[in-house]
């Protein structure tokens, strides 16, 4: 192809553009040609660039979060490709502003507090023990080093701990639980009768003419789906061997450079009695609690077991049924307070009474777990990888650039590349263009298959970065338009839809006449169910998160305006499911915070504090998103 493309450009006309070239060049110089208006990132902040490479994972871990959620219900077609890129990156932003705003305020994160995260992480433990083995694997899988998802690690810390600064310092007033418990704690009472859709059903004469027509209408929903075959080379840094061995030397200078995220930090074991305060309690109340605190200091004092007292007084409902016990953790997972005291604390000391938002706290140390650092020998095979990877990266590179000249030069096969390469070539199951499996998970290889330069001109694909260090090459092997499915094939399939579709609308409608007979004189729900043989139902005083009976049934009946006092409101709707039910609200009653219990209000309390805490996160990512300066190139569309 080389030598076909030098034997043309000599002739006549290639002196020609030659001699344009010349002149263009000598007039704008070289580099307003060399320049590209190719974008090579996804956004900016602050000028701070988003990769792509960062918005691809940022994306697949999207969607493998949705397809996970989903579940046996997933369904490609129902994820929107172009959505869950917009999102993906839209979290990227919102992280990006919230780690710059915790750099600017002077939030940082220790090598110690990375290590204590990744020894968190179950995805990383074999038998409940952090694996290096594990943990490498894993992060090959996803294309990434340890260094790498380190820093990520250490720049999501910073960020949760600013955010997280606002959240946890958020408490709802007296007066915002009263007004949301008026609602969220309401009661009604109701009875209901359900018009069931299934006898509709059996009374559906379906026709041909109805089947056709119905076909006809809806002909794009009995399609069979564009799909495509696929071979492709993979090219991964993780799986070249660089052939060289590591220099013992170079190991320890490492290891001594990493010394602190090769250790686990102190842990204590502490429990604890709770005497609670809601967020505005005045000087008396604070004054009560802690009188009440200090008695308790004096009963063990006296001999007293703190497990008895914990489980009788506590108002902890975590932690009093087990004594008071929190368990071992490390310092900084409680409040500042709580945790000044607590580390001051010899083995079976005991604190005063510590005040902190929820209360006053007597505190009690029952063991200590001493800092232990890793021995060089257990993290041996991950600094070798670490000291490899700069040789795989190489390697890699030059692999890379060969794989994208002679996919290029030999466009129509794959061989070549692979036989050069010594690299395997691969197949795929049908993929469709809302995604497929193995390497059609990723979002770039379906919309590069489906491209017009590799599916109508049957070209090997450029190399796709697919994670760091991770490039994949596609070309077609089969190919399938889509096509209309024959109605004789689907008969059986539109029949139903036809049959249920007309079965809904009868239900509907004898479901509202039956409805609108209620507005009669002395009409009640209990005579019109039992002249239709249908079955009354009635419930005692329900919450609006009852789960008895059907949730839907307790929406609808949550969703009717009350009639004035002593009147009866009726009201009937149609169910997913097609039945149609009719409720009759018999009894409204408004929630209030002060009749709860202490405990649950304390949990009431804590919960609407969370909500709070969360909307006054929101509301302050939002004004750090308004004053930053965010730009996303257009061609990110279409990463």
């Amino acid at each position: 192809m080389l030598l076909a493309i030098r034997e043309r450009i000599m002739g006549v006309v290639g002196w020609i553009i030659l001699g344009i070239l010349f002149v263009a060049f000598s007039l704008f110089g070289l580099d307003s040609y060399l320049q590209s208006s190719v974008t090579n990132y996804a956004a900016a902040v602050n000028d701070q660039e988003i990769s792509l490479p960062r918005h691809q994972r940022a994306y697949q871990q999207l969607r493998a979060r949705m397809t996970e959620m989903l579940g046996e219900n997933y369904d490609p077609a129902l994820l929107n490709e172009d959505i869950l890129k917009a999102n993906a990156l839209q979290q990227l932003i919102s992280e990006e502003v919230l780690l710059q705003a915790a750099n600017e305020a002077g939030f940082a994160a220790s090598n110690r507090m990375v290590a204590a995260s990744l020894d968190s992480i179950d995805a990383f433990k074999v038998d409940g023990i952090f694996s290096k083995e594990q943990y490498e694997r894993i992060l090959g899988y996803q294309g990434m080093r340890p260094p790498q998802f380190e820093h990520s690690l250490k720049q999501e810390i910073i960020a949760n701990q600013f955010k997280n600064g606002i959240r946890s310092t958020s408490a709802a007033t007296k007066r915002g639980l009263d007004n949301a418990f008026l609602l969220e704690g309401q009661q009604r009472k109701f009875s209901y009768s359900v018009l069931p859709m299934q006898p509709f059903i059996d009374k559906v004469a379906v026709t041909d003419s109805d089947i056709e027509d119905y076909y006809t209408a809806n002909s794009r929903s009995f399609m069979t789906p564009e799909r495509v075959r696929l071979e492709y080379l993979e090219l991964n840094a993780a799986d070249i061997d660089p052939g060289i061995d590591v220099d013992e030397v170079a190991l320890q200078t490492l290891y001594d450079e990493q010394s602190a995220k090769y250790v686990t930090p102190e842990e204590r074991h502490a429990r604890h009695i709770l005497v609670a305060l809601l967020p505005d309690a005045d000087e008396a109340a604070q004054a009560s609690a802690l009188e009440k605190a200090n008695t308790l200091v004096a009963r063990l004092d006296a001999g007293e077991p703190f497990d008895a007292l914990a489980k009788e007084l506590s108002d902890d409902p975590g932690s009093a049924a087990t004594g008071g016990d929190l368990g071992f953790f490390a310092r900084g997972m409680m409040t500042a307070s709580f945790d000044e005291a607590l580390f001051a604390l010899q083995t079976g000391e005991r604190s005063p009474p510590v005040k902190t938002p929820f209360g006053y706290h007597i505190i009690e140390l029952l063991e200590v777990k001493p800092e232990v650092a890793i021995p060089l020998a257990e993290v041996r095979d991950e600094l070798v990888n670490q000291l490899l990877a700069e040789e795989r990266g190489d390697l890699f590179f030059e692999q890379s650039e060969a794989l994208a000249s002679l996919a290029f030069e030999q466009p129509d096969s794959l061989q070549g590349a692979a036989d050069e390469l010594d690299l395997e070539i691969n197949q795929t199951d049908w993929v469709e263009k809302s995604g497929g499996t193995g390497i059609a998970e990723h979002a770039s290889v379906v919309e590069t298959a489906f491209s017009d330069d590799v599916l109508l001109n049957g070209n090997n694909s450029a190399p796709i970065e697919v994670g760091n260090n991770h490039l994949i090459v596609v070309r077609i092997l089969e190919h399938q338009e889509a096509a209309q499915q024959p109605l004789e094939q689907v008969k059986a399939d539109v029949s139903q839809l036809v049959r249920d579709e007309q079965a809904r609308v009868m239900t509907k409608n004898r479901g509202d006449e039956l409805l609108d007979s209620l507005s009669a004189p002395d009409a009640t729900l209990q005579s019109l169910a039992s002249a239709n043989e249908l079955a009354s139902n009635s419930t005692e005083l329900l919450t609006r998160n009852a789960t008895e009976p059907d949730r839907a049934i307790v929406s609808a009946a949550f969703s009717i305006q009350p009639a004035e006092a002593g009147a009866i409101s009726y009201d009937g709707r149609q169910l997913a499911n097609g039945d149609y039910v009719i409720i009759a609200l018999e009894e409204t009653r408004q929630g209030s915070f002060a009749d709860l219990p202490e405990a649950a209000q304390q949990q009431a309390w804590r919960a609407l504090s969370r909500v709070q805490g969360e909307a006054e996160g929101n509301a302050f990512l939002g004004a750090l998103r308004e004053q930053a300066v965010i730009q996303i190139p257009e061609s990110s569309d279409d990463q």
